[in-house]
């Protein structure tokens, strides 16, 4: 029907173009249609097999049929989420100074109080932590006291928050201007024994009376960007939206931004991450609604993390909350009570750690993850062992309980970009296919005519190439920019 359509469209101008199409059905009959005297002579004769020019003929058809679907259905999936957005143009995208990978946190450049920093970012919690030493022209006496604590990787954070403008830098001259509370850290240990909720300042004795040594602050720099983190049992109590710096830009290449221009949020993909969500920059995702966060009630861009629920070897509805968090490669998870999820003890391979023997979720087992949103269904998975691109490096089990909880790690994001709606607290999901790169149809057939053919080097002199640029012009010509928009970068308007 789609072919048909696109002939007609086309429209075959002209006496040449007619007959060129005509000899080019001529030709597909001669291979694909075998009449009664084909088949005789073929009977008695060696098979041979289809030549490449009707292979890639054919082949050429299916390309195109799938570019238009693919084209409608970007088009047609979730135009209603961009209806909030049509007021706001603002955005900048702020590349990772590295190629993305699990084997380190993504970072990205900016500069605070002159000083160049490659700041790594993690959407895992919230508020940004810059050693003292590394900021020599900030008072050690000015500062609210503040303290930070991460659950992962147990490391306790004590310091001031300094409010310090942030300059973050794009790989086009432009940059952005974030204003925030900054934790400038004078002291900092590595204490697994800390209890958030009950311990605050100091790093306690550990149940054997154990001392924490004490960190060296020179080489610290963090910075949270995540929401949802600051439940008191996060340990995180500074965690607001206030202290995160890619929800308050304040301007942009020098220009005063607001929230009328500017809507708050971002959009992190393995390239990088566009601060500001525009109608443009937020095609393709599909959206679920978030409730309320913690201060909320003072603050409206806190909201609660987004929701999920997962299986276990197709077993099980375990639902709670989940976090995509950009600053570990491996994933917690939590199922329900009374579920128990196929371990296995191991040594720790961390030399650094605190425990001798460690649970690991076994080789084998599939995880099925689908989250909550407000249309389309979103999910994905992995069967632990099989080094799929969105697998963690590895799974740890937490303690069965209510509710159940996921920590994907960063290595979902080879299967989705994510998107925060900061105002009306939305959480978006987009599949991969909607920020690759891919060549120029055009230049796919230009390139196939001039460098291939039957005999594998050049294009023979018989025409045989002919059916193959019928295929390809009536592809390019039936308005093309609709049927491409899928398949080229979306970077420049993530």
């Amino acid at each position: 029907m789609a072919v048909t359509w696109l002939c007609s469209h086309q429209g075959l101008r002209g006496q040449d173009r007619a007959a060129s199409s005509h000899r080019a059905a001529s030709r597909g009959c001669e291979i694909c249609e075998l009449d009664n005297t084909t088949t005789t002579r073929h009977s008695t004769s060696a098979w041979r097999p289809p030549r490449i020019s009707t292979i890639l003929y054919c082949a050429v058809l299916v390309v195109c049929i799938y570019n238009i679907h693919v084209a409608f259905m970007h088009d047609y999936i979730m135009h209603s989420g961009t209806d909030s957005l049509s007021h706001h143009t603002e955005s900048i995208f702020i590349p990772f100074v590295y190629k993305f990978s699990p084997k380190h946190v993504p970072q990205v450049l900016c500069i605070i109080e002159g000083v160049k920093i490659k700041m790594p970012v993690d959407t895992g919690s919230t508020g940004l932590l810059v050693g003292a030493p590394i900021l020599p022209n900030i008072s050690a006496n000015i500062g609210e006291p503040a303290h930070h604590f991460f659950t992962s990787s147990k490391i306790l954070y004590v310091g001031r928050l300094v409010e310090l403008p942030v300059r973050f830098r794009s790989d086009h001259g432009s940059d952005a201007i974030a204003r925030v509370p900054v934790l400038v850290v004078d002291k900092s240990w590595r204490c697994p024994w800390y209890i958030p909720g009950e311990d605050s300042f100091e790093c306690p004795p550990g149940p054997n009376g154990e001392k924490a040594i004490e960190r060296d602050t020179a080489n610290i720099t963090y910075m949270g960007v995540g929401f949802g983190r600051n439940n008191p049992s996060d340990g995180m109590p500074m965690a607001a939206p206030r202290v995160n710096p890619f929800l308050n830009i304040v301007a942009i290449d020098g220009l005063i931004v607001s929230t009328k221009s500017m809507r708050p949020g971002y959009i992190f993909t393995t390239k990088g991450v566009r601060l500001g969500l525009t109608p443009s920059n937020t095609k393709g995702f599909v959206f679920g609604s978030l409730q309320p966060g913690w201060t909320h009630a003072e603050d409206g861009r806190d909201w609660a993390m987004p929701t999920m629920c997962f299986s276990v070897n197709d077993d099980g509805n375990n639902c709670g909350a989940v976090l995509i968090d950009t600053g570990i490669a491996q994933m917690y998870i939590r199922a329900d009570e009374g579920v128990s999820l196929p371990t296995v003890t191991i040594r720790n391979p961390n030399k650094h750690g605190y425990a001798k023997m460690v649970k690991r979720v076994k080789r084998g087992t599939k995880i099925a993850v689908n989250f909550a949103t407000d249309s389309q269904d979103i999910s994905y998975s992995f069967i632990v062992g099989e080094a799929s691109s969105v697998e963690p490096n590895f799974v740890v089990p937490g303690r069965s309980g209510f509710p159940p909880f996921l920590n994907t790690g960063r290595n979902f994001l080879h299967g989705y970009s994510i998107a925060f709606d900061a105002i009306e607290g939305r959480f978006g999901y987009r599949p991969l296919i909607y920020h690759v790169e891919w060549p120029h149809l055009r230049t796919v057939f230009r390139f196939l005519s001039t460098h291939f053919s039957a005999s594998g080097i050049v294009p023979g002199n018989d025409g045989e190439w002919n059916s193959v640029w019928l295929a390809s012009e009536i592809c390019m010509t039936a308005d093309a920019e609709a049927v491409l928009s899928a398949f080229r970068s979306r970077e420049d308007e993530l």
